[in-house]
C-alpha cells in the first residue's frame, strides 16, 4: 500500500507549509490549494483523489465553508473526510461545522501529533 494522501485546503502560505511538513513526516503525500478554484481544480485534475481534506476555515481570502458544501454536493467527492481547521474553540461554532458536514474540527493552535493521529484515523477510515 502507496502513501496515504492529504490536500490542504485554504490555510496562509506558512501555516500550509507547517501542515505540509507535519502531514509529510506523518507518512502523507501532501498537496495544497490557496482558493475555491483551486481546490476543484486540483480535484478535478487529480490521478489520486486525496483520502482526507484539511480545510482551514478562517483565512481571510478562502471560504471555507463554500467549499465544504461543495465537496459535500458532488456525488464523486462526498465522502472524502474533512478536516476543518479553525481558531473557534466555542462548541456552537465546532457544531456548526460538523453540521455542514466536517468529520472533525481541530482548533488553531494544534498540537501536531493530534493532527497527525486524527487525519491518520480519517484517511483510513475509508
Amino acid at each position: 500500500m502507496g502513501r496515504r494522501c492529504a490536500l490542504i485546503a485554504g490555510a496562509e502560505p506558512s501555516i500550509r507549509q507547517l501542515l505540509r511538513t507535519v502531514l509529510e513526516i506523518g507518512g502523507f503525500d501532501v498537496s495544497e490549494a490557496a482558493s475555491h478554484a483551486e481546490v476543484i481544480g486540483r480535484l478535478a485534475a487529480s490521478q489520486r483523489l486525496p483520502q482526507v481534506v484539511i480545510l482551514d476555515v478562517m483565512h481571510p481570502a478562502f471560504s471555507g465553508l463554500t467549499t465544504l458544501a461543495y465537496l459535500r454536493r458532488e456525488s464523486h467527492l462526498a465522502h472524502l473526510p474533512v478536516v476543518v481547521l479553525t481558531s473557534f474553540a466555542d462548541p456552537p461554532e465546532q457544531r456548526q461545522f460538523l453540521q455542514c458536514g466536517a468529520s472533525a474540527v481541530i482548533t488553531k493552535p494544534f498540537s501536531s501529533q493530534r493532527l497527525v493521529n486524527l487525519v491518520s484515523q480519517y484517511a483510513t477510515a475509508r
